[in-house]
């Protein structure tokens, strides 16, 4: 539901201008969703804080009702995102931490990691490089943490075949990555 549309199915509180959603207010819409923030020319616009009804949250700039500049987005499940917002899109670089302790740092386009980034895995394991499609692709280092080892190749889609012969996957499984790769020798 977007702010400034005929008010039957949102309640709103708070100032307005020219008969349209104007200053600070909060919205709630009939669904249970509540925005507490700025508005300009009924749009949300300005700083802002969204709690929908699944209880998932952003806290952040808003631009014409979407999410854009900087923010934090909880997912109700413990998830979170801290980072760069485009067009209601993680864009630009941003900290991604998992409820099981994992976390991404690094670059985003719409809404996924590309570019450059490090991934920690919560047993202290580190991928730092190259991002395409959410997956290690390009130069990268792996650095294992109980051993010490560190591996440096060019990844593609999550996967290193070694120069010894070892098969490694970052995000994927071995198994997947040897999976793929017989599938790709057979086309």
């Amino acid at each position: 539901m977007l702010a400034g549309k005929p008010a039957r199915n949102k309640l709103y509180e708070g100032e307005m201008k020219d008969g349209r959603f104007n200053g600070t207010g909060k919205l709630t819409t009939i669904d249970g969703d509540v925005y507490d923030g700025q508005f300009k020319d009924g749009e949300r616009t300005g700083k802002g804080k969204m709690v929908w009804v699944n209880r998932n949250s952003y806290e952040g700039d808003w631009k014409n009702g979407v999410m854009e500049g900087r923010g934090l987005y909880k997912w109700l499940g413990g998830n979170s995102y801290n980072g760069d917002w485009k067009a209601g899109k993680q864009n630009g670089r941003g900290l991604f931490k998992f409820l099981n302790g994992n976390s991404y740092e690094g670059e985003y386009k719409d809404g996924i990691a590309n570019g450059r980034g490090r991934f920690r895995w919560a047993n202290g394991d580190v991928y730092d490089g190259s991002w395409k499609n959410e997956l290690p692709d390009g130069i990268g280092t792996l650095k294992v943490y109980n051993t010490d080892e560190m591996i440096t190749g060019n990844w593609r889609q999550g996967c290193l075949r070694t120069p010894d012969g070892r098969m490694l996957g970052a995000i994927k499984t071995e198994l997947e990555c040897s999976i793929e790769e017989k599938r790709a020798q057979q086309n």
